[in-house]
């Protein structure tokens, strides 16, 4: 143990006032003795767990679990091959051991192989007792018991959960024995204390491995929750449970006590939670386990009925651990039902009744309050009621099942929906009452509108839960017949709609309850009648946005337009006319109302006009929120208006400086990046509409983005991809005659995205940017030729291999030997980077650039791809798939590299000297007859796709040019025992290649995603290929000429052995190309 001093000193310096230095030297000291001495290292931190003072124990299971978590098991990381530093058996028995010794009896000790439980409290020693009451050495070995339980279950440590569930029934004896002979307090405490310290322990046990997924790890917990469940209920829940019943009388003084006895029935219904929510169907379907679910239900149900409704002391530390306790088996029930609907169908009744009533109770309706109701924290209980509810209406499993059918028929009859449906509705706006204790959103409107923007996106809260519900009683067969004709005529309600607006506006003197959409009951305010309406009509409209597919389908044919048109459109047109009091809520929600409803066709109505409407919300006279709804409304009504260019027009002189604006008012990332984003999208409709954009108005788009893009940083840095694509998008439509304009703007920027390692998230946004200038472009333009020097670097991330390619290609056939003399070094490099390292697809896309290299550049490019090794690499690969090597490239890349080495070959036939033949580490050699005979295998291959034949008459023109006489007289034998089917395939290509030769169409590649689509510059793409495919040698070259050279210089290269050459050649072929030569 000569290692245990020297450890325990570094803990101390860690937990001690030390220097930034001396820390980092312990913490290295640990580390090594981690590395070196293993086994020792973990030895000695088990001992100091039972050290004092309690700040080294804490110090020593901290280190240890950091141990036991890097050395307990491989987990296959690190490097590969690399030595791992693991525990060994032995030890990892005694940590085990350790920890539960120290859960159940305050011992850290794991060198005895039993198990020691405290049977009785006199004998504890002093540091037994002090171990039992360190409460975080005591939590933090449950969290280390739950880490080696995820490790080690189920194939080892099997005694764990049972020895925990003995302490828990140990721990229960021992307290009922105390309890009968009347110890001291301070013995009860300690008592408690241990209970709590095990059944913790399990508690954190079972929650880590309720999140393992494994069919294993399914089944050891439901064996365990079959085994032990009863155990648990018997020794723990139920005398939890009466524990809190008789200390609900208890004479004050008793604080810490009740406190106490809250907390062990706690983690007492989590434990038994844990086991419910994981093995539910499990243990409802077995016949000696079922009685025990419904033991456990019956006292759910049976204490939930009891506390929920409770008048409880005002205290609110005894209130907080209340609550926790009724919310932990609130969430079982709604969990349950949820995860198994169908076993739990025959609890569902009586849950629906306490549940349905708690929140009736909570909220008030019916003039009954409970206690939940007047608490600040009654916003948890309201969401569980709702939720549950919400989950059984909307069952879709329910509503197939007779006897589900029947539970729910009985229970919503139609005074339980018209009484849950409003009470829904109004639970909807809950968060904007002023006086609202839960959260006074209402204020953070007023203080912060834009942060309550956002908020209200996200919410998670009693609305969000409400909505749910409401969505359920539209949708459910149970009960929409009921709810829709009801929600329906509430809409046609004309003149509480216009009471609502014009209380908003300030227009309305007085207001009477009768007014109110949905009553006066509830959580109406009757102090504030005007207020109740408005919201209310907030939460009407809401409902109207989330359920429309819902209402258009229903039988009484409600329809927004006709709403719109006779009711909506006025109420937003008079909102937006005056100032609203105090909030803008009817004016932002109505705006909010026409982005849920945006497939209808509303924009073409001439009067109230949605898109005119948006644009005054706009204006700098509404507060932020009402102008980020506004941006969403706008952006959801933009595809509606391809049919109305004119009214498209008329907006964007308005929304461009109104956007702009807003983006400088906003604080937040997402609301800035909003504006930016409708403003490109709004340059790109008016363009795909034929729209036009004046040039000061462009000037006034282009003019804030070099600002915007210097000041975005830290969290604004994101803003930088919404100029390029604004960019993306004024190009576009400018087209090529003025998008030169933009270089001086764009152009650094795009070279700021690839240089700078924050901007790596810009990278794809600024090469599509890029390649939007190139496709539009005309003409090679130095300024644009600079860039690509940034092509090598991003050619080592595959990801951005697609684009990268298509722009390399554009750039070469723009360029053409102003570009290759200028960067020949860098298009190296990106083809070293790329050939032979990408999947097939990939390949496809880089020989878009060898095809353009080698098409303009036969001679040049041969010499540059023999440079950079991109010709051998793709004759070894040539090699490799001729004898059939298991990792050969597939067959449709070896075509692309046959085509490109027929390309070379064919301009500079010496190259074949230093590329043949090629020594294979199998021993295998490839030469030119392997070559040529690789070239006729596929040769059918090569002419799949629209260029298929232009290909083949490549391969045709290099089989033709080995025949005598030519430069390659090694050629010579393998081309004249092969010469059948040489000219076989050379007779197919006479018959089929037009005379014009315009079915020898050339090498493109089609896009792998309907949105990758690029129609920018297409015409003038397809004319400059169709201007290089006129100077490619495989269209200018005439076959038929080609053949009749060989066929008129063999008799003469060949002499007495001309017609033996003859007799290999079928009569037929033979008479088919003379008459294709004659």
């Amino acid at each position: 143990m000569a290692l245990q001093p020297q450890i325990q000193a570094a803990l101390q310096c860690l937990h001690s006032p030390s220097s930034p230095a001396a820390i980092q030297q312990a913490q290295d000291a640990l580390m090594r003795w981690e590395e070196t001495q293993t086994d020792q290292y973990v030895v000695a931190l088990v001992s100091l767990m039972g050290a004092a003072p309690s700040t080294l124990r804490l110090a020593a299971v901290l280190a240890l679990k950091a141990a036991v978590v890097r050395r307990w098991k491989d987990k296959g990381r690190g490097k590969v091959g690399a030595p791992k530093i693991l525990l060994t058996e032995g030890v990892k028995q005694l940590v085990r051991q350790a920890l539960l010794q120290l859960v159940l009896a305050g011992r850290a000790d794991g060198h005895s192989n039993q198990i020691s439980f405290v049977t009785n409290l006199h004998e504890l020693t002093s540091q037994q007792i002090e171990l039992i009451q360190d409460r975080p050495l005591q939590t933090n070995a449950a969290s280390l018991l739950s880490k080696i339980a995820r490790m080690d279950l189920p194939l080892k440590f099997h005694q764990l959960i049972p020895t925990l569930v003995e302490g828990v029934k140990g721990a229960q004896t021992l307290k009922r024995q105390q309890q009968q002979n009347q110890l001291e307090l301070q013995h009860q405490r300690i008592c408690n204390t241990i209970f709590y310290n095990t059944m913790n322990a399990l508690e954190a046990v079972l929650s880590e491995m309720s999140t393992q997924r494994l069919l294993v790890d399914k089944k050891y917990r439901n064996a365990v929750a079959t085994q032990h469940l009863g155990s648990l209920i018997e020794s723990g829940l139920i005398p939890a449970l009466q524990e809190i019943d008789s200390l609900r009388s208890a004479p004050n003084g008793m604080e810490e006590e009740h406190k106490a006895a809250l907390q062990y029935a706690t983690v007492t219904s989590r434990v038994v939670s844990h086991l419910m929510c994981s093995s539910f169907s499990k243990l409802a379907e077995e016949a000696t386990t079922a009685p025990r679910v419904d033991q456990v239900l019956t006292l759910i149900h049976s204490f939930l009925s009891q506390w929920l409704d409770a008048r409880y002391a005002t205290n609110d530390n005894l209130w907080t651990s209340t609550k926790e306790l009724l919310s932990v088996n609130c969430n079982l029930i709604v969990n349950l039902q949820q995860s198994h609907p169908l076993a739990f169908l025959r609890y569902l009744k009586p849950f629906l009744e306490l549940f349905y009533a708690s929140l009736m109770r909570t909220l008030g309706v019916g003039n009954e309050r409970g206690v939940a109701s007047g608490n600040p924290q009654s916003g948890q209980f309201t969401i569980a009621f709702v939720t549950f509810l919400a989950n059984v209406v909307g069952g879709a499993k329910y509503a197939d099942t007779d006897a589900a059918k029947e539970v729910l028929q009985s229970f919503f009859t139609p005074r339980v929906i018209q009484t849950l449906a409003p009470t829904a509705l109004q639970l909807f706006s809950m968060h904007l009452l002023p006086g609202n204790d839960e959260d006074d959103d209402a204020l953070q409107w007023q203080d912060d509108p834009e942060g309550f923007y956002h908020w209200e996106l996200a919410r998670d809260d009693v609305g969000c839960a409400a909505q749910n519900l409401f969505l359920a009683l539209v949708e459910s067969p149970f009960t929409k017949d009921t709810v829709l004709p009801w929600f329906v005529g509430m809409l046609t309600n004309v003149a509480s709609q216009r009471l609502a607006v014009e209380i908003e506006s300030g227009a309305s003197a007085g207001t009477v309850s009768s007014a109110l959409p949905l009553g006066g009951e509830g959580l109406s305010r009757g102090e504030n009648v005007a207020m109740d309406i408005i919201l209310q009509w907030d939460a009407i409209y809401t409902a109207a946005g989330l359920a429309g597919s819902l209402l258009e389908g229903h039988p009484e044919a409600f329809n927004f337009q006709s709403w719109y048109h006779s009711s909506l459109g006025e109420s937003l047109g008079s909102l937006l006319q005056s100032n609203p009091q105090p909030l803008p809520i009817l004016r932002r929600r109505i705006i909010w109302l026409l982005s849920c409803n945006a497939h209808h066709e509303v924009v073409s109505y001439a009067t109230n006009n949605p898109l005119g409407m948006l644009t005054s919300a706009l204006s700098a006279e509404n507060d932020i929120c009402v102008r980020l709804t506004a941006v969403q409304a706008l952006e959801a009504l933009l595809p509606q208006c391809e049919e109305y260019p004119m009214l498209l027009n008329s907006i964007v002189q308005p929304v461009v400086p109104a956007l702009y604006q807003l983006t400088n008012e906003c604080s937040e990332v997402e609301s800035r990046s909003s504006c930016l984003d409708l403003m490109s999208n709004l340059v790109t409709y008016v363009g795909a509409t034929g729209g036009s954009i004046p040039s000061y108005t462009l000037n006034a788009i282009v003019a804030p983005l070099s600002k915007i893009w210097d000041n975005a940083t830290e969290q604004n840095l994101l803003l930088k991809r919404n100029v390029l694509t604004i960019l993306s998008c004024i190009a576009a439509f400018v087209g090529p005659e003025s998008c030169a304009v933009l270089y001086p703007t764009a152009l650094p920027m795009i070279d700021e995205g690839f240089s700078r390692q924050e901007n790596v998230f810009l990278v794809e946004e600024a090469l599509r940017l890029w390649w939007t200038f190139l496709r539009l472009s005309r003409a090679y333009d130095p300024l644009m030729g600079k860039l690509f020097i940034r092509a090598a670097e991003l050619s080592k991330d595959l990801d951005n291999l697609m684009v990268l390619m298509r722009i390399t290609e554009h750039y070469i056939s723009l360029g053409q030997a102003a570009f290759l003399n200028e960067h020949a070094a860098t298009l190296q490099t990106v083809l070293g980077n790329t050939v032979g390292k990408v999947r097939p697809r990939g390949t496809a896309y880089v020989w878009l650039v060898v095809e353009a290299l080698l098409r303009s550049f036969p001679v040049e490019g041969g010499s540059l791809l023999q440079s950079c090794g991109v010709l051998k690499e793709i004759t070894t690969a040539c090699a490799c798939r001729y004898y059939k090597d298991a990792n050969a490239e597939p067959d449709r890349v070896i075509v692309l590299y046959l085509t490109a080495l027929a390309r070379t070959l064919l301009a500079t036939p010496s190259a074949m000297e230093s590329l043949l033949p090629v020594a294979l580490p199998s021993g295998n050699t490839f030469g030119a007859e392997e070559l040529i005979s690789l070239y006729l295998d596929k040769y059918a291959v090569a002419g799949n796709g629209a260029h298929g034949l232009l290909f083949q008459k490549l391969w045709a023109l290099l089989l033709l040019s080995f025949y005598p006489p030519s430069p390659l007289p090694t050629c010579y034998n393998a081309v004249l025992g092969k010469s059948n089917e040489i000219f076989g395939r050379t007779v197919y290509l006479l018959e089929n290649i037009n005379a014009d030769g315009s079915n020898l169409l050339s090498y493109e590649v089609g896009y792998d995603e309907e949105e990758e689509t690029v129609d920018i510059g297409s015409d003038a793409y397809e004319s400059l290929l169709q201007e290089l495919r006129a100077k490619d040698v495989a269209c200018t070259t005439p076959l038929s000429e080609a053949v009749a050279a060989k066929l008129n210089g063999l008799p003469n290269a060949l002499g007495q052995s001309y017609q033996e050459f003859l007799g290999t050649i079928d009569n037929d072929t033979l008479r088919k190309l003379e008459e294709a030569t004659r």
